[in-house]
C-alpha cells in the first residue's frame, strides 16, 4: 500500500506498514484523501537526522487526525486545536534498535512527546548508521518543535523512554529528494531559509472503508473523485480514491509562520547558472578542440598556448608618440619594461597602439590600475591585458626559419632592418634563377661583355624568318 508524495523537490513513494500499523495509516491515508496535506511546509530539518512535515500551521504545534477534522469541519470550528478528537490512540510497530538507524523510515510524531497524541505529522528519517536518524534520541534530547512546548506545560505522561511508531518506509526516490532536503540551509529553529512544501500527496492504493461524513468531508473541501465510468473495468476500485480536480495552495490558510521565498525560484537561479557555467565550459573544450587541430596542422606552436599576463595592450595613442617616450612613461612601473608602438610595414607610420612588456605580472596589473585612461601627447590612452599571442607565435616561426627575432623596433631602426630585409631578400631571388647572372648580380659586378655574348648565341638560335617571294 503506497502513498506518493509531490514535494518542490521532486516525488518519493512511500510503502504504508498496513499490517503492523492500520490504524495510524489508515488516519494518513484519509487526510491524504481529503487534501488535508496540499501546500504543508517541511518546517523542521535535523542534518543527519530527520525532517518533519504534516502541520498545516507550519510551526509543529497544529494539525489533527481524520476523526478531529471531520469533528472541526461538522462544528463549524475555525480551529482544529480545540476538538476533543483531535488526536488518536498511538497504537503500531514500535521501531527496533536497527530500524531507528535506517535511512527513509516514515515515523508519526506525537505531540511533546505526549502519549496518544498522534495527528497528521510524521517525520522521515534522512541517514542511516550509528548516531544518525532516530538513533540516540530520547524525550529529554528530542529536537521536535512540539517537544518544549509540551514540557514548558507540565503536560503529564511526559517519559524520557522515546518510542517511536512505525508509519511506513520510502521505497521510491529516484530525486534524492530526503538527501536534498537533508543538505538545506536552516535557521536555529530547524526551518529551511527556503520554503519546501508537499504539493500534494497521491493514494496510490487505499484498503479502508471512509469514515461516515467522508463524502461531506470531501465536499466541503471542494476535492472530486473521478468516476466509475472514466476508468477501465480493472481499475475501477481506484475511483474511491483518485480525484478529478482539488483545490491548489500556494500555502493552507492555517498557515501561521511567516512565508519564505520559494525553494523553486533558487532552483531557477541554481540551474540558469549550472546552464551558463556548462555552456562556459562547452566553449572552452570547443577552443581546445580547435587549439589541438591547429597545432596538428602547424598553424600554432601549442595548443595550450596562452597570451602573457605581463604585456599590456595600449591604444589611442598619438600618432607622434615614440617607443622611448612610452617606454619611459612606463618604467615608473618597472625598470626593465620593453615598449613596442605596432607600425605600418610599408611606411614605418605608427598605427597607434602599442605592447608594454613587463618583467612580472604584478608590474603589469599596478600599470594597468594606474595608467588606463592616462593623458599622454594629448591623447586619453586606453590600456587592457593583452590577448595576443603573436610574439610567441613569431618567436616560434622564427626559431623553425632559423631567423634571429628582432630586438630594436623604433622608427628609424624600423626602416632600416626593413630595407636591409629587403635587399637580403632581392639578392636571395636573384640567387635562386643561378647560372652566370648568379655571380655577377649578386656581387654588384657587371659583365657587359658576357652579357654581349649570351644575348648572340640566344638570337642565332632563333629559327629564321620567313622570306617574302614578292
Amino acid at each position: 500500500m503506497s502513498l506518493l508524495l509531490e514535494t518542490t523537490l521532486g516525488d518519493i513513494v512511500i510503502d504504508l506498514d498496513i499490517e503492523n500499523s492500520p490504524h495510524l495509516c489508515k488516519n494518513i491515508l484519509k487526510l491524504a484523501k481529503a487534501r488535508y496535506y496540499t501546500g504543508n511546509l517541511i518546517y523542521n530539518v535535523q542534518p543527519g537526522r530527520f525532517f518533519q512535515t504534516g502541520d498545516p500551521r507550519g510551526d509543529g504545534l497544529g494539525g489533527a487526525c481524520i476523526d478531529g477534522l471531520i469533528d472541526t469541519i461538522m462544528t463549524k470550528s475555525s480551529d482544529v486545536r480545540k476538538s476533543k478528537k483531535r488526536f488518536i490512540r498511538s497504537t503500531g510497530k514500535v521501531l527496533t534498535k536497527a530500524e531507528l538507524q535506517e535511512k527513509g523510515r516514515v515515523v508519526a510524531t506525537e505531540m511533546g512527546n505526549v502519549k496518544n497524541t498522534a495527528g497528521s505529522q510524521f517525520l522521515i528519517t534522512t541517514e542511516s548508521g550509528v548516531g544518525k536518524a532516530l538513533d540516540g534520541i530520547t524525550a529529554s534530547t528530542s529536537t521536535d518543535a512540539s517537544t518544549a512546548t509540551a514540557n514548558d506545560r507540565g503536560l503529564e505522561n511526559v517519559t524520557d523512554e522515546k518510542e517511536y511508531l512505525s508509519i511506513g518506509i520510502v521505497s521510491e526516490d529516484e530525486n534524492d529528494v530526503i538527501s536534498k532536503i537533508n543538505a538545506l540551509y536552516c535557521d536555529k529553529t530547524g526551518r529551511p531559509y527556503a520554503d519546501v512544501r508537499i504539493l500534494k500527496a497521491n493514494i496510490l492504493h487505499d484498503p479502508f472503508d471512509d469514515p461516515d461524513e467522508m463524502d461531506y468531508i470531501m465536499k466541503q473541501r471542494q476535492v472530486i473523485l473521478l468516476n466509475e465510468s472514466d476508468l477501465p473495468e480493472q481499475y475501477v476500485d481506484c475511483a474511491r480514491w483518485i480525484s478529478s480536480s482539488s483545490p491548489m495552495h500556494d500555502k493552507p490558510n492555517e498557515e501561521i509562520v511567516e512565508q519564505r521565498i520559494s525553494i523553486k525560484e533558487t532552483l531557477e537561479e541554481e540551474n540558469e547558472e549550472v546552464e551558463r557555467k556548462r555552456e562556459v565550459e562547452m566553449l572552452k573544450k570547443e577552443d581546445k578542440g580547435n587549439a589541438v587541430i591547429l597545432e596538428m596542422l602547424g598553424d600554432i606552436a601549442s595548443a595550450e598556448m596562452k597570451p602573457p599576463e605581463n604585456v599590456l595592450f595600449v591604444c589611442k595613442l598619438n600618432s607622434l608618440t615614440e617607443d622611448e617616450d612610452l617606454q619611459l612613461i612606463f618604467s615608473r612601473f618597472d625598470q626593465q619594461c620593453k615598449a613596442e608602438i605596432i607600425r605600418d610595414p610599408d611606411t614605418g607610420d605608427s598605427l597607434q597602439y602599442a605592447f608594454i612588456e613587463f618583467e612580472t605580472k604584478e608590474a603589469a596589473s599596478e600599470a594597468y590600475f594606474k595608467m588606463n585612461n592616462a593623458l599622454i601627447d594629448d591623447r586619453r590612452i586606453k590600456v587592457d591585458f593583452s590577448q595576443s599571442v603573436a610574439k610567441e607565435w613569431n618567436r616560434y616561426t622564427q626559431k623553425k626559419r632559423g631567423i634571429v627575432p628582432r630586438t630594436d623596433r623604433s622608427k628609424d631602426n624600423f626602416r632600416q632592418s626593413r630595407k636591409m630585409n629587403l635587399t637580403f631578400v632581392g639578392q636571395k631571388q636573384k640567387k635562386y634563377y643561378g647560372g652566370y647572372r648568379q655571380h655577377h648580380e649578386v656581387s654588384g659586378e657587371k659583365d657587359d661583355s658576357n652579357r654581349s655574348h649570351n644575348h648572340e648565341r640566344q638570337r642565332q638560335r632563333r629559327p629564321p624568318s620567313p622570306v617574302n617571294d614578292e
